[in-house]
């Protein structure tokens, strides 16, 4: 397991290692963890929101339980711990290999534009206190998905957020998690219009 700590800097790797992980016809949340190490938080955020962004956050209950794990990493990064955590009830979830890989299909020509851009820079954006600001909204927003679950791929909507939060810490890119804190705003804001008409 130690060898995939701190080895992630593109999106194809995270799905790479992701896809290979485990064995038989069942993934577990195990699995994924140990596939993409224990103390890299951006890989670890970016898997279950990579997961809830495809057609596989249609499955009920998936979003919900997408949220939860997102927002334990996501706390344990603002707490400032150096490796990740979570309950044996959650580490034993599983998903369908061939659901994964249809996960995985519907993100591979997301992720081969994406990773063209990615790269270190700005990177004191991406470290301490800034990362706890990113923890913070990375909370907020899956804090949503059990709301928007009852509403057909609605929960994609936050996950893209913290892929795009999840993928500046992967790749050191303090720009790109400039751009998420601008779409979180935007995104709030048509939110709080939504609501307010």
């Amino acid at each position: 397991m130690t060898s995939a700590d701190d080895a992630l800097s593109t999106l194809h790797q995270v799905m790479e290692r992701v896809c290979a992980a485990g064995e038989g016809d069942e993934v577990s949340v195990q699995d994924m963890l140990d596939a993409v190490g224990t103390r890299s938080f951006g890989p670890v955020l970016l898997v279950p929101a990579m997961i809830i962004l495809s057609p596989v956050s249609g499955i009920p209950t998936v979003p919900t339980l997408g949220a939860v794990i997102i927002c334990l990493i996501a706390l344990q990064l603002l707490c400032g711990r150096r490796s990740i955590w979570l309950p044996r009830w959650l580490l034993r979830l599983s998903l369908r290999r061939t659901t994964l890989d249809r996960a995985a299909r519907f993100i591979s020509p997301l992720a081969r534009t994406v990773d063209r851009f990615l790269k270190p820079r700005l990177s004191f954006f991406v470290r301490r206190p800034f990362s706890q600001v990113i923890a913070l909204l990375c909370i907020l927003a899956a804090a949503t998905m059990p709301v928007l679950e009852p509403l057909p791929f609605m929960a994609s909507t936050a996950a893209a957020v913290i892929c795009v939060y999840a993928l500046a810490l992967v790749a050191h890119d303090g720009l790109l998690a400039l751009i998420a804190l601008l779409l979180t705003g935007v995104l709030a804001g048509l939110g709080v219009t939504s609501v307010g008409g």
